[in-house]
C-alpha cells in the first residue's frame, strides 16, 4: 500500500511539471540561439573593446545597442558608437545600407538634415571580436572546444555558467562562411590566430557575456598595418525583446550626392 502511494505521488509530481520547464530542460544553447534568431524579437548588446599595438597604448572602443533577429538572422542593428566619448556616432544599419549621424557629418548637411546614407553589402551579426556568435554553427564549434565549465555570477537577472576555451579563426572559417579578417577571408598565418574565449550561458541557455582575447597580425592586404594584441567584452541582455528597427525619417537622409561644403 505504502508503495503504491509512492508511485501516485512521484506520479501527481510529474504531471504538474510545467511543459515549459520540461523543454528548456531539453535546451541547449545552439538550439535556445536559433529560436531566437527566428523569433522576430531583439537583444540588447554592450561591448568593450580594448586593442593594443607595438607601442603599447590601449585605445578602448565602446559601443552599445540592439540587434533585430528574424528569418534565422540578425536582420538590422541599432548602434551608438561612443568614440572615446568623442563625436559620438549613431548607426542603422541593414543588409543592404546604413545610415550614420554624427557631430562631424553636421557641417557637410543642408538645413533639416541629420543622417547620412551609405550603401553596403554586409553580413550583420552579433558578435565578440572576430567571432560571429549569431552564427549557430559558430557557437556550436566554440563549446566543442570548451576546456573548463563551472557556474559564475549573475547577468541579466540569471545565474551563468562560465564556458571557457580556445579555438583559431581556421577552425572557426570552417563553420563561418561570412568570416571575414578586413575584407578577406582567414588564411595562412591568420587562420592559425588562436582565440582565447569565455561565454557566460544563463539558465535559459542563452549567452549573456562573452570575452575574447587575441593576437591579430596586422590586417590581410594592409602591409603596414600594425600587429593588434584585442581583448572584447560584449554583454547581451533583454533576449526576445519587442524590437522593430526602421530607417530615418525619409526628410531628414541626405544621399552622398547632397552633401555640402566638401572640400575639394
Amino acid at each position: 500500500m505504502r508503495l503504491w502511494a509512492l508511485i501516485v505521488t512521484i506520479t501527481s509530481v510529474a504531471m504538474v511539471v510545467p511543459s515549459s520547464a520540461v523543454a528548456e530542460a531539453r535546451l541547449n544553447p545552439v538550439a535556445a540561439l536559433r529560436r531566437q534568431l527566428a523569433s522576430g524579437n531583439g537583444v540588447t548588446f554592450s561591448n568593450v573593446l580594448v586593442s593594443t599595438s607595438w607601442d603599447g597604448e590601449p585605445l578602448t572602443f565602446r559601443r552599445s545597442g540592439v540587434h533585430e533577429l528574424a528569418h534565422g538572422e540578425v536582420i538590422a542593428s541599432e548602434i551608438l558608437d561612443l568614440k572615446n566619448g568623442k563625436d559620438p556616432e549613431r548607426l542603422i544599419v541593414f543588409p543592404d545600407r546604413y545610415y550614420e549621424q554624427s557631430t562631424g557629418w553636421r557641417r557637410f548637411l543642408q538645413e533639416g538634415k541629420s543622417w547620412v546614407i551609405g550603401k553596403s553589402q554586409e553580413s550583420l551579426a552579433l558578435t565578440c571580436g572576430d567571432l560571429r556568435l549569431s552564427n549557430p554553427a559558430t557557437l556550436k564549434a566554440l563549446l566543442a572546444s570548451t576546456k573548463a565549465k563551472h557556474p559564475a555570477g549573475v547577468y541579466d537577472g540569471t545565474r551563468t555558467t562560465l564556458h571557457e576555451g580556445m579555438i583559431t579563426l581556421g577552425e572557426v572559417a570552417k563553420v563561418d562562411p561570412d568570416l571575414l579578417i578586413g575584407v578577406d577571408r582567414p588564411t595562412g598565418k591568420y587562420a592559425g590566430v588562436r582565440i582565447d574565449w569565455k561565454l557566460w550561458i544563463g539558465q535559459d541557455q542563452l549567452v549573456r557575456r562573452c570575452h575574447v582575447s587575441y593576437l591579430l597580425p596586422g590586417v590581410p592586404g594592409i602591409d603596414d598595418f600594425d600587429p593588434q594584441q584585442l581583448a572584447e567584452d560584449v554583454r547581451l541582455s533583454r533576449w526576445g525583446r519587442a524590437t522593430d528597427i526602421k530607417p530615418p525619417a525619409a526628410d531628414q537622409v541626405a544621399t552622398p550626392d547632397e552633401l555640402i561644403n566638401i572640400p575639394e
